[in-house]
């Protein structure tokens, strides 16, 4: 893996590639959430005829494009995390669109906290499930913002801000570690230069070494353990393994610690051509074999497109896909308000 240091230009690509590459997971990835296995032939011709002009379809974003566009808005107002202009974004946009996804428990947390005049922004979320918070993904799913506005930051600062978007929904430890090494995941691409070798193995050590630190201070550490799965498939060079495997493998579901492994792997995996899959488009490709894991498919395929597009940029993601996704204009123009923000490389 190799660091590079960025113009602003670059920086500005990345930046977009990020966001719309949430979007682009999210919105391509809906049509096959809950789906436990998923037909290579359906998927081929469904990306194939999004990249070919056949399909005019706009495609709908979900909760976690909403979620992540409410923080982008309250970073760009507050120039930092918020907790409580936050949670009051979150719980106005659900108010709003109702009907975009949201799961039964984040939907409790935000009328606890509308109820309580968000008098305290973590009590709901850390009331719920016996006061042990939840371990979904739905911190992890919004956290690319966070990322981005933290490229500059030390490791204590970043992981701090983290923390404190997680928290007014998520405050199970694996709710809060999986929005980290998501962060750190699209951190670590940012640093990247795609045009330069890129060793997997070099960049899951980068997150292993990150969340050992973080995870040492729990019982429990899956997604050190799911880290050093990746490595090993890189290892005993398995980098070929069937999505199917890797669903069984690292998890396809709603929860933090069983999706965001997958997301990364997607973005690992998209690197080297697919064969059911015959496309040169390293991003298409990422997005593609996160949809082909099944499941939770527009959360994996979300987080992984943040990572892809960080590392890529914007270049990278074809116009006929960034066409089909509902919102494109709105998230590309708030991906230029936080580079505006947060995207000084000498800062």
């Amino acid at each position: 893996m190799t660091s590079t240091i960025l113009s602003n230009s670059g920086l500005l690509s990345k930046f977009r590639g990020s966001m719309i590459g949430v979007l682009i997971g999210d919105c391509l990835g809906g049509p096959f959430e809950g789906d436990t296995r998923i037909s290579k032939r359906i998927l081929g011709n469904y990306f194939s005829n999004l990249l070919s002009g056949g399909s005019i379809q706009i495609f709908p974003y979900t909760d976690d494009t909403c979620m992540t566009l409410s923080t982008a808005s309250s970073l760009i107002e507050n120039k930092k995390v918020d907790a409580k202009d936050l949670a009051k974004k979150y719980v106005s946009e659900y108010i709003s669109q109702p009907k975009r996804g949201y799961g039964y428990n984040v939907v409790t947390v935000f009328n606890a906290l509308k109820e309580s005049d968000f008098e305290d922004v973590f009590l709901p979320a850390r009331m719920q499930f016996n006061g042990s918070g939840s371990y979904g993904n739905g911190a992890a799913m919004r956290i690319a913002p966070v990322a981005l506005s933290g490229h500059n930051k030390t490791d204590e600062s970043f992981k701090n801000s983290v923390e404190e978007c997680s928290r007014v929904t998520h405050t199970h430890p694996s709710g809060i570690n999986g929005a980290i090494l998501q962060s750190y995941a699209i951190k670590a691409a940012l640093k990247c230069d795609a045009s330069k070798e890129f060793d997997p193995l070099d960049f899951i050590s980068l997150l292993e070494k990150k969340m050992e630190t973080i995870e040492m201070k729990g019982k429990e550490s899956p997604y050190c353990e799911s880290l050093k799965k990746i490595k090993d498939i890189y290892l005993l060079k398995q980098d070929d393994i069937s999505a199917e495997e890797i669903a069984e493998y690292l998890g396809n579901d709603v929860s933090a610690h069983k999706s965001v492994p997958s997301a990364i792997y997607s973005f690992l995996r998209g690197m080297k051509p697919i064969s059911e899959f015959e496309i040169s488009n390293p991003f298409v490709r990422t997005i593609y074999f996160a949809i082909s894991i099944g499941g939770d498919t527009d959360t994996i395929a979300s987080m992984a497109g943040g990572i892809a597009g960080a590392y890529y940029g914007i270049e990278s993601i074809p116009d006929e896909l960034q066409k089909r996704c509902e919102l494109i204009e709105e998230v590309s123009k708030l991906a230029d308000q936080l580079y505006n923000v947060f995207g000084d490389v000498t800062s």
